[in-house]
């Protein structure tokens, strides 16, 4: 099953360097109650070239517990069904940014109950709008290329290899720059419930006092 060697290489990368980060226990502990995509021949997705190219960042990283999901990646070439998000996550009419809408893909490696896990891809240039879900959620980031704020904070960048844990209802937006970004993304709990746009709250204009 194709989806198995890609989930078995980021188990090890998170065992090789991330044991005790935050999430990362709860995720460890779903991985008994998932099933794995049933792997099929599937068309290439919609953004077929930018999952070459970040594959091939993978394939060739110095880290070499990335560089096995680089290659469990390209092993399963043709046999994960890649979507882009079609409504499943966010309610008609959300206001998600244009390139966001158009500019995003992802696969479901495996689901259990009231789990889901797998592979996101951003294009470059796509402002991911600050956002919320009741779903608690492990990142990984595999490439490195995007930034991320939190509660409308300040833009940090995040290392390939890096994780991002994000509680319930916790507020965060990611960018992406000239290349494409590739993730592990784990959601832990209420995945039935959609996600929410939260527009940063506007600068309070200046007050003007007549002396």
């Amino acid at each position: 099953m194709s989806a198995v060697p890609v989930l078995d290489a980021i188990r090890r990368h998170m065992a090789d360097h991330h044991a005790d980060a935050p999430g990362v226990d709860r995720w460890r502990a779903s991985l008994d109650r998932i099933e794995p995509a049933s792997p099929g021949a599937f068309p290439p997705g919609p953004h077929a070239r930018h999952l070459d190219a970040v594959i091939g960042r993978l394939c060739s990283s110095p880290t070499a517990s990335l560089a096995a999901v680089g290659r469990a990646l390209a092993e399963a070439d043709g046999s994960l069904e890649w979507r882009v998000d079609d409504g499943r996550y966010y309610p008609p009419g959300a206001g998600v940014s244009e390139s966001y809408r158009s500019g995003n893909m992802h696969t479901v490696l495996a689901e259990g109950d009231d789990l889901a896990m797998g592979l996101f891809l951003l294009t470059p240039e796509v402002d991911y709008l600050d956002h919320a879900h009741a779903a608690p959620e492990l990142y990984v980031d595999l490439t490195g290329g995007s930034d991320w704020r939190f509660a409308h904070g300040d833009w940090v960048p995040v290392a390939a290899g890096s994780t991002v844990f994000n509680e319930p209802h916790a507020v965060h937006a990611t960018r992406t720059g000239r290349t494409p970004w590739l993730s592990f993304w784990a959601w832990l709990g209420d995945i039935d419930q959609p996600c929410r746009v939260v527009p940063a709250p506007s600068p309070r204009p200046a007050t003007t006092v007549d002396p």
